[in-house]
């Protein structure tokens, strides 16, 4: 999906149009924003090229088939959410109604289903790997998450973003439980370092391997 900030104003009206009325043909679109055809079909070009528009092939009787025009489901990244403010006034009824403790139970139920779902990618992978995995994990996620190799047993992972900053900021349990999360995936011992909550510009983990060599013994020469 390309970057919203590389759309242009007059294509995010295109969008704006097609989210409003559902599906229309380049002359429709073109008449109802006052634009020419061929401004229409360029725009509609690098929408479809960005994969935030989809056209589809219809026949009405006898005649040359019409191209119609709609949004792919990745345009619904370019609207207005209120996710965060949702999920700000659920944590706050839940804590008047139910308490703290059920905000928590439900957060710790909330990361082993994270924990389920993602110890597949973690499966018979060195803590390298695993490292690298985690990071690829959080950022899909949206964290913006790199990893670094300091020595031949610890690691970081820095995440540049809180996709969650609102909640976050609100709950102290989002957090607990994404560091209890990758303790868990990891299988590695793991600390914050920085903490965008607290007013660091990121959040830094420390990933060290639980594991330790073993000593080595010295062997007895032989005495002839």
């Amino acid at each position: 999906m390309k970057n919203p900030a590389l759309i242009s104003p007059a294509e995010r009206r295109v969008l704006a149009y097609l989210k409003r009325v559902g599906r229309r043909e380049v002359k429709a679109i073109a008449r109802s924003l006052r634009v020419t055809a061929m401004a229409v079909r360029h725009h509609l070009g690098v929408l479809e090229k960005a994969g935030l528009v989809k056209t589809t092939l219809e026949r009405r009787g006898v005649g040359r088939p019409h191209y119609v025009y709609s949004l792919s489901a990745s345009a619904d990244a370019f609207f207005p959410k209120e996710y965060g403010t949702l999920a700000s006034n659920l944590i706050r009824v839940i804590t008047e109604l139910d308490g703290e403790a059920k905000l928590a139970r439900i957060f710790e139920h909330m990361k082993e289903a994270a924990v389920a779902r993602y110890s597949p990618r973690m499966a018979g992978k060195p803590l390298r790997r695993r490292v690298a995995e985690m990071a690829k994990i959080m950022t899909q996620a949206g964290y913006m998450a790199e990893w670094e190799q300091l020595d031949h047993r610890t690691f970081q992972i820095t995440e540049h973003n809180c996709a969650i900053a609102s909640v976050a900021q609100q709950c102290q349990h989002a957090c607990v439980c994404e560091l209890a999360m990758f303790r868990e995936l990891l299988q590695a011992a793991v600390s914050r370092q920085e903490h965008i909550v607290a007013g660091d510009p990121c959040c830094r983990y420390i990933v060290q391997s639980q594991q330790t060599r073993k000593p080595v013994t010295a062997r007895r020469a032989r005495v002839e």
